[in-house]
């Protein structure tokens, strides 16, 4: 059974990124993604997520957001926000469809 990670950046600057899995079996996933764009990973099998970590590429430079790290089941959408002037965050996001 898939299980979707949705990467959602709402920021107005682009981003790369790195999912990192809890498992030998599954190697880390990278992406890039445009500003206040999405970006979806389609994976086969069940692999809990360890750690989503994102840089930010601004005018004033490139920035690490703090990282998501979950132990467990996948949250699904992950949104990438802006904190503070180059302070930037990853949190899981619930989505009411």
């Amino acid at each position: 059974m898939p299980s979707p990670i949705e990467i959602i950046n709402s920021t107005n600057y682009s981003i790369t990124g790195e999912i990192s899995y809890l498992t030998i079996f599954c190697a880390s996933n990278y992406f890039f993604v445009k500003p206040n764009s999405r970006w979806q990973l389609q994976k086969k099998g069940i692999f809990p997520l360890i750690e989503v970590s994102v840089m930010v590429r601004t005018p004033r430079g490139t920035f690490a957001a703090k990282p998501y790290i979950c132990f467990g089941k996948s949250p699904g959408f992950l949104e990438i926000v802006k904190i503070k002037e180059n302070t930037f965050k990853v949190i899981a996001k619930k989505i009411n469809l």
